[in-house]
C-alpha cells in the first residue's frame, strides 16, 4: 500500500516444469501480493532448470522485491535474469536505477552507459541517471555521516521522530489542524500480539494513527484510530483540510480474484467523530487508481497518483478539482515537467500553492526524492530537488509543514531497506552577524574614525567604532555590503561582504589597519 506501485500484466506465459510454484506466483503477482509472490518465486528460480524460464521468473521476483523498497535484492535477481538471456533491454535500467537506489553509484552507472548503447532513443534517461551517480559521489561523505550539528548542503536539520516510530513502517505524517500539534500518519505496527501478515508488505496492514503533545510538551504514545477507520483493509497516506475537519486518504480493498486498485475516500468531521467514508471518483471513473491524495489549503483542489491511461511513466500525479454538489470532475495530469518515465507519488500543495512530490525519475540521490515544484510567472512548474539532508539514498517521501515556516516532517527509508520513518526538520534562522576593528597600522585606536556602509537592499548606515575600537552590525541574507572605513589623516579602506547563498548562521570578522595619508 505504502508506494501504490502499479501491477503489471505478465507478458510471458510461465509454464514448463516450475508449473505449480510458477503458476502460483504469477496470480500472486498479478493481484499486486507482492510478498507473497516473492516466496513463491524464491522457490521457482531456485527448482527451475531451463534458462528460458529461469530468467522469467528471476525477473518478477525481482520486481517483487523492487516494489517492495529492497533494492540490493533486486539488483542481483535482475543480474541472475540477465545471465539467463531475459530479452528486454530496459533490464540495464531496472538495474542501475537499482543499484543508484542501494547506495552503489559506480555500479549503477556502468549500467546506465550500457543502457546508453542498447537504447539510444532514451539517451536522455540514461545521462539523467548517470548525473545522478556523479551526484551521490559529489556527496557520498555528506550521505553517509550526516551531523546534525553542521547539516550539508541546504542546512535544513533532520532528526527522527522516535515518538512517532516502531519496528514497523511509519510514514506519511499529516498535520491536524493549524496548531500543529495533532499528527495523523500511517504505521504497519501491530496492535495485536497475532496480526495478520499483509500478502503485498510482509508487514501487518496499514492503519492511520495519531499523536498529540500532551501538557508537558510531549508527543503522547501513538493511537489508531477507530471506527470508520481502519477497516480489514490496508487505510493509510492521509491529508486534511486546513481547518482539520475533512480528510481525504487511501484504502486499499484486497480481492484474491483479480488485480486490486487503490481508492480515495473522504470523511468529514463534526463533534469529534468522523462521519462514513465517501469514495472519491474524479470524472466519475470508478475504474482508476486514486492514490496519495493532497487536498489544496482552500479544499478546492485534490492532487493524487494515478497510473491511469495517459500517465507519462509508471505513476503520475494527477489532479481534480471540486464541483459545488461535492462531485469531482475529470482529472488532469500535472504535466511532462512534473511527471518522468518513473513514478511520482506522494503529493503535498503548501500554503503557496507550491507543489512537493517524491520521485524516482527526476535527478537524484537514488531511490525516492522529494522535489518541490514553483510555478513560474508563465504558469509551468519549475522543478529542484530538496537536496540534502532531505534526500538520501533511500526512498525520501510524504512531506508536510508547518504552514509558511521551514519546518516540518517527512519519512524516509534511509536506516533500513524496506522499512520506513518519520523524521522532523527545521531550517534554523540564518543570523549574519559582521564584527570588527578599526586600528592604525600599528595596532592604535584612531580618533574621529568611521565605517560606512552600504547595501544592495538600499541599506545606508554611518557607525563609530566604541573606545576599544570595535564594531559591528546584523546582516541580512542575500545582501552584498560595500563597507568603508575611514578617519581624519588615514587613506580609507573598502571592502564587501556577501551574504547571498549563506543557509547557516556565521559571524564574520572584519579587522582594519590604516595607512597614514601622506
Amino acid at each position: 500500500m505504502k508506494r501504490i506501485l502499479p501491477i503489471l500484466v505478465l507478458s510471458l506465459f510461465l509454464c514448463a516444469c516450475g508449473a505449480k510454484k510458477a503458476i502460483k506466483a504469477k496470480k500472486a503477482y498479478e493481484i499486486g501480493e507482492y510478498d507473497r509472490a516473492e516466496k513463491l518465486f524464491v522457490k521457482a528460480v531456485k527448482s527451475e532448470k531451463a534458462k528460458t524460464n529461469k530468467a522469467q521468473y528471476a525477473f518478477f521476483l525481482a520486481e517483487c522485491y523492487r516494489k517492495k523498497g529492497l533494492y540490493k535484492k533486486a539488483a542481483s535477481q535482475y543480474l541472475v535474469a540477465q545471465k539467463n538471456k531475459y530479452k528486454d533491454n530496459d533490464l540495464y535500467l531496472y538495474i542501475a536505477d537499482c543499484y543508484l537506489a542501494a547506495g552503489q553509484p559506480d555500479k549503477a552507472e556502468e549500467y546506465y552507459i550500457l543502457y546508453k548503447t542498447v537504447a539510444s532513443t532514451k539517451a536522455n534517461i540514461a545521462e539523467a541517471g548517470i548525473k545522478s551517480c556523479e551526484q551521490v559521489r559529489a556527496n557520498a561523505k555528506a550521505l553517509k555521516e550526516y551531523d546534525f550539528k553542521n547539516p550539508p548542503d541546504t542546512g535544513y536539520i533532520v532528526l527522527p521522530m522516535k515518538a512517532f516510530n516502531s519496528k514497523s513502517s511509519d510514514y506519511s505524517p499529516a498535520y491536524v489542524g493549524d496548531d500543529y500539534d495533532v499528527v495523523y500518519f500511517t504505521s504497519m505496527r501491530s496492535v495485536k500480539k497475532r496480526s495478520k501478515i499483509n500478502r503485498v508488505t510482509g508487514q501487518t496492514n496499514s492503519s492511520i494513527f495519531m499523536s498529540k503533545i500532551d501538557g508537558g510538551g510531549d508527543w503522547t504514545e501513538p493511537e489508531r484510530l477507530g471506527e470508520p477507520f481502519n477497516s480489514k483493509y490496508d487505510d493509510g497516506t492521509p491529508s486534511l483540510t486546513s481547518d482539520g475537519k475533512t480528510m481525504y486518504f487511501t484504502r486499499c480493498p484486497y480481492d484474491p480474484t483479480r488485480e486490486n486498485n487503490a481508492e480515495c475516500y473522504e470523511s468529514r468531521r463534526s463533534g469529534g467523530v468522523w462521519s462514513d467514508p465517501v469514495r472519491v471518483l474524479p470524472g466519475g471513473d470508478s475504474t482508476m487508481m486514486v492514490a496519495h491524495p493532497a487536498i489544496s489549503p482552500d479544499g478546492q483542489t485534490l492532487y493524487f497518483v494515478s497510473d491511469k491511461k495517459g500517465s507519462i511513466g509508471g505513476k503520475d500525479i494527477w489532479y481534480t478539482t471540486k464541483n459545488a454538489d461535492g462531485t469531482w470532475n475529470e482529472a488532469v495530469n500535472a504535466g511532462g515537467i512534473v511527471n518522468t518515465r518513473g513514478d511520482e507519488m506522494f503529493p503535498y500543495v503548501r500554503d503557496n500553492d507550491d507543489l512537493y512530490f517524491s520521485s524516482n525519475g527526476h535527478i537524484g540521490f537514488g531511490g525516492l526524492d522529494i522535489y518541490k515544484a514553483t510555478r513560474t510567472e508563465t504558469g509551468r512548474f519549475e522543478v529542484t530537488n530538496m537536496g540534502l539532508p532531505i534526500n538520501s539514498v533511500g526512498d525520501d517521501f510524504g512531506i508536510v509543514f508547518k504552514g509558511n515556516k521551514e519546518e516540518g516532517l517527512f519519512t524516509s527509508g534511509r536506516q533500513k531497506a524496506g522499512i520506513d520513518k518519520i523524521y522532523s526538520f527545521i531550517l534554523p534562522d540564518v543570523v549574519l552577524m559582521c564584527d570588527g576593528k578599526l586600528t592604525d597600522s600599528d595596532g592604535n585606536l584612531l580618533k574621529r574614525a568611521y565605517i560606512k556602509i552600504i547595501g544592495s537592499d538600499g541599506t545606508n548606515l554611518k557607525l563609530r567604532p566604541n573606545d576599544d575600537g570595535l564594531f559591528g552590525f546584523k546582516a541580512d541574507p542575500d545582501v552584498v555590503y560595500l563597507i568603508q572605513c575611514g578617519a581624519r589623516g588615514y587613506i580609507s579602506q573598502k571592502m564587501t561582504v556577501d551574504t547571498r547563498g549563506k543557509k547557516r548562521s556565521e559571524t564574520v570578522n572584519i579587522n582594519v589597519k590604516l595607512e597614514p595619508s601622506k
